[in-house]
């Protein structure tokens, strides 16, 4: 609905009710999908980060995903919420569990670099094969951070672990 208001996106974003906080976060990825800039909104997404349901966190995740990067202040947002996206990474959900790590690989900020790594490779080692899959693609991010210079012996390390795996 094109008619709502910025301010009424955020109540519903703010709000204790998961039906309001869900019609909020359909409303910026429908934005985002047109191409609208909706990166204001960060405060008030990154607090649903730690949300019960699992169809909000996912929606929370993808606009965390599109802009962990997109500039100092998403991304120093973004960094608030990396002690959910550990918890998340050892949920049951396995969607869950990799998109958890495809958003924290996502933020580009050095001093996160080493959790980064240690997330890469415990999901290069879960059970679904999904998972493992995502730890791949991380490790592809993993690579181009400047400061993962240092690191590379150990990417390379689980990298192979995943070549070796049979799925």
């Amino acid at each position: 609905d094109d008619s709502t208001t910025p301010t009424k996106v955020r109540e519903y974003l703010d709000s204790i009710r998961e039906l309001d906080t869900l019609k909020g976060m359909k409303w910026l990825l429908a934005m985002m999908s047109k191409g609208r800039d909706v990166s204001d909104f960060s405060p008030n997404v990154v607090k649903n980060v730690s949300a019960k349901s699992v169809e909000v966190k996912k929606m929370v995740y993808q606009y965390l995903v599109h802009y962990a990067d997109f500039d100092d202040s998403c991304r120093e947002i973004a960094l608030l919420s990396v002690n959910s996206f550990q918890k998340d990474m050892a949920g049951a959900n396995q969607l869950i569990r990799g998109l958890a790590l495809r958003v924290m690989t996502s933020i580009r900020v050095s001093e996160i670099t080493q959790i980064q790594l240690l997330a890469a490779q415990r999901c290069a080692s879960d059970s679904s094969p999904y998972v493992r899959k995502c730890a791949a693609i991380a490790l592809t991010k993993l690579n181009g951070f400047d400061a993962m210079v240092n690191q590379r012996d150990e990417l390379i390390d689980i990298l192979k672990k995943l070549l070796n795996d049979s799925s």
